[in-house]
């Protein structure tokens, strides 16, 4: 029954995970891809689109709404002005790159959201282009490592659904603590501001 659902819903899985984090899920949906439970290429192409919409969703964000989000945040705007020093130098060439850049991709976006000579178009060409670099790159590593891992870990073909399971659940936790858009006015602090 658990096979079953993880070879229907393996494809959305992909996607919705590397929209939400990234690389925990892409390797995920390629050790998936390797044990058989989808399409090795349908799991890229799910990891691309999951991927590619999260970035496109960011930047069309910031492009809108950029200078309104960094008034309230005076901590990222200090970030980003460290950062745009040596983005300036080539932007283009961080565009292509920066999902290889753990860490600061998020960064490299916002500030091509914020730049007046970076359109929607060029900044999808390239992000398409950077992230299909991604999927490959690392998506073709983790295929030919997952081999040495079935073959020396002989529990991972027996429990392969769990240790899925366990790698999709480090991927969500991490995503909530690290990766989640944080929420500065909670519900106490808006209690407080009514006060």
């Amino acid at each position: 029954m658990l096979e079953n659902l993880f070879e229907t819903c393996g494809y959305l899985a992909s996607y919705i995970g590397t929209f939400l984090e990234g690389e925990i899920f892409l390797l995920t949906s390629v050790l998936s891809a390797k044990l058989g439970y989808f399409n090795f290429f349908g799991g890229l192409i799910a990891s691309f689109l999951g991927a590619y919409t999260r970035d496109m969703l960011q930047f069309s964000l910031v492009k809108k709404q950029g200078r309104k989000l960094l008034d309230n945040k005076p901590k990222l705007q200090t970030k980003l002005e460290n950062a745009s020093g040596w983005y300036n130098k080539r932007p283009v060439f961080y565009l292509t790159v920066y999902r290889f850049m753990f860490g600061v991709s998020t960064v490299i976006i916002m500030l091509s959201g914020l730049k007046e000579d970076i359109s929607f178009s060029k900044f999808a060409l390239h992000s398409a282009i950077g992230i299909g670099l991604w999927v490959s790159v690392l998506g073709g590593l983790g295929y030919f490592c997952a081999d040495i891992l079935i073959e020396k870990l002989h529990f991972l073909s027996e429990h392969s659904l769990e240790v899925i399971g366990v790698l999709s659940v480090i991927g969500l936790v991490y995503w909530f603590f690290v990766k989640r858009p944080k929420n500065q006015h909670s519900f106490k602090n808006k209690e407080l501001d009514k006060k």
